[in-house]
């Protein structure tokens, strides 16, 4: 079953289930912060307001509670999330 990411002060969207958070806000060009993809850096934290997720890789960051790391989990259900900064698209050269 296909689940929805919407995004605080953004947009929502349906992701591809196989995807991980991150990868899925990357193919929407939303501009996200993240370093080492697995769970080490905790740079791509994101505030999990509502809905379930899964990790796919123990994560070895610390994470304070309400907030997830995007690079290695994947939804189990609708999520909202509120991106640090608020929600930037990535800029494309012409």
């Amino acid at each position: 079953m296909a689940h929805i990411v919407k995004i605080l002060e953004g947009f929502s969207f349906i992701p591809r289930k196989e995807l991980t958070l991150l990868e899925a806000l990357e193919q929407e060009n939303v501009d996200m912060e993240y370093q080492c993809r697995e769970g080490f850096c905790g740079s791509c934290q994101v505030t999990l307001v509502d809905g379930e997720v899964t990790y796919t890789t123990d994560p070895i960051a610390f994470i304070p509670e309400g907030k997830i790391l995007t690079c290695c989990c994947q939804l189990n259900s609708d999520v909202t999330i509120e991106i640090p900064g608020g929600c930037k698209m990535k800029k494309h050269d012409l």
